[in-house]
Order: structure tokens, then C-alpha cells, then sequence
């Protein structure tokens, strides 16, 4: 993942987390976890996630959205 998608990630997230500030980050090996949201995201922004190349590793690939998931990016 480059830099700039991985910033633009968090940026997307930051609004949806209570003060800005999502306090369940983590990281493992070449993947980055950020916690689930406190307010779901909107569906364009779902989408940008997803082009930026994050997803949510407890969904399939192709399964919808799941406000109750974490985010993560490989790195």
C-alpha cells in the first residue's frame, strides 16, 4: 500500500470516531488494524476504503459492509 492510501484511510475513518480519534489501533507483522467505528460510514465512503485498499478482515471479499468490523490495510 503506498503512504498516501494509508493516510487517506485514516483520514476517511477519523470523522466516524468519537472526537476524532479512534483508540483501538493495532499492528501485526505487515497489517495494520484500526477499530470499528463509533458511527458507520457512509456508503461513498465504503467505497473510497475499499479503493484505497482497505478492507475488513473478518468479511469475505465480496460481503457488504459491516459497521460492527474493524478496518486494517496490509503495509
Amino acid at each position: 500500500m503506498k503512504l498516501s492510501n494509508f493516510i487517506e484511510g485514516l483520514k476517511t475513518l477519523q470523522p466516524y470516531y468519537k472526537g476524532g480519534d479512534g483508540y483501538h489501533i493495532a499492528a501485526e507483522h505487515d497489517q495494520f488494524y484500526a477499530g470499528k467505528t463509533d458511527s458507520p460510514l457512509t456508503s461513498a465512503d465504503v467505497q473510497k476504503m475499499r479503493d484505497l485498499g482497505w478492507f475488513q478482515p473478518e468479511q469475505e471479499d465480496d460481503a457488504e459492509y459491516d459497521p460492527r468490523e474493524d478496518w486494517s490495510a496490509f503495509t
